[in-house]
C-alpha cells in the first residue's frame, strides 16, 4: 500500500504544468500570430485587446482547436488599474504567469508641427506606458515563481526614426531603453527580458500605406519584401523558449536588412 501511495504521489509531482503567456494586443496582426505560435509550442495563452471582444474570442477559439487552454481579457494597457485587474484574473485562473509579450501598440501619424499633444500622449501612453504597466504588474509574480520571460515588441522606427512618426518613434525607442533597464534590474531574479524590433510586416496597419510610398519602402529593404507576422512570431517563440537563458537585454532586429 505504501508503494502504491508513493507511486501516485510521484505521478502527481511529475504532472505537466503548462506555461502561461499573456500577449497584449493579440487579436490581430503580429500579436495574433505570436499567440498562435506560442500555443503551438504547448503554452496556454491569455489573449488581450482593448476594443474588440469578438476578435479576441475568435483567437481564443483558434487556440483551443490547437489543444491549449486560452482566455480573453479586454483591457486597456495604458490604464494601470485595468492592467492590475487583468493580471489578477490571470493568476486566479492559472495560478501563474510565465511569459509576457508586450505587443499592444498604435500609430497616430503627423509631421511634428501638425501633431497635437493628444496624438503624442495617446501613442506614448499605449506603446510605452502600456509596456511599463504590464511589466510592473507581472514582475512580482515572476519573482515569486523564480523567473520568467518578457519580450517587448519595439520597431525599426524606434531605431532609425521615420517621417511623420515622432510620437511612434519616441515610444518604440523608449521601449528599447526600458527593455535594457528591466533586464539589468531583474537578471538576478531569473527574469529574461528582450526586445524584438520588426521592420515593415504584412499587417492591416502596413496595408494602409499608399502604393507609391510602399514602393519606396521596399526599395530600402535588401530582401525586397515585407515580413510575415508568422516570421516575427517564430522569433518571439524562440526567445521565450527553454533554450534561451543567456540572452537578455538585447534588441533582435527582424527587418529584411532595412537596418543593420
Amino acid at each position: 500500500m505504501r508503494v502504491g501511495i508513493a507511486n501516485i504521489s510521484k505521478r502527481k509531482s511529475e504532472a505537466k504544468v503548462n506555461k502561461v503567456a499573456l500577449v497584449t494586443g493579440s487579436s490581430r496582426g503580429i500579436g495574433r500570430a505570436i499567440a498562435i505560435e506560442l500555443a503551438k509550442s504547448g503554452i496556454d495563452i491569455v489573449v488581450n485587446n482593448s476594443k474588440n471582444p469578438q476578435e479576441g474570442l475568435e483567437v481564443v477559439e483558434e487556440i483551443k482547436k490547437i489543444g491549449q487552454h486560452a482566455m480573453y481579457i479586454q483591457a486597456d494597457v495604458s490604464n494601470p488599474d485595468q492592467v492590475e485587474d487583468m493580471i489578477e484574473r490571470i493568476i486566479k485562473e492559472f495560478s501563474r504567469i510565465d511569459i509576457l509579450i508586450n505587443n499592444a501598440g498604435i500609430v497616430m501619424d503627423k509631421k511634428l508641427e501638425n501633431m497635437d499633444i493628444d496624438r503624442w500622449n495617446k501613442v506614448i501612453s499605449v506603446n510605452l506606458t502600456g509596456t511599463f504597466n504590464c511589466t510592473k504588474a507581472v514582475i512580482k509574480y515572476m519573482k515569486k515563481q523564480g523567473g520568467g520571460k518578457i519580450v517587448n515588441i519595439s520597431s525599426v522606427v524606434g531605431e532609425i526614426g521615420n517621417f511623420g512618426q515622432s510620437n511612434y518613434a519616441a515610444s518604440k525607442g523608449g521601449v528599447i531603453s526600458f527593455t535594457k533597464t528591466v533586464a539589468k534590474e531583474y537578471a538576478k531574479e531569473g527574469i529574461i527580458v528582450n526586445a524584438v524590433a520588426p521592420g515593415f510586416i504584412k499587417t492591416k496597419m502596413v496595408e494602409g500605406i499608399p502604393e507609391g510610398i510602399m514602393q519606396k519602402i521596399l526599395e530600402q529593404i535588401p530582401l525586397g519584401r515585407l515580413g510575415e507576422p508568422e516570421e516575427v512570431a517564430k522569433l518571439v517563440c524562440f526567445l521565450v523558449s527553454d533554450d534561451v537563458n543567456y540572452i537578455t537585454g538585447q534588441v533582435i532586429n527582424i527587418n529584411g536588412g532595412m537596418y543593420m
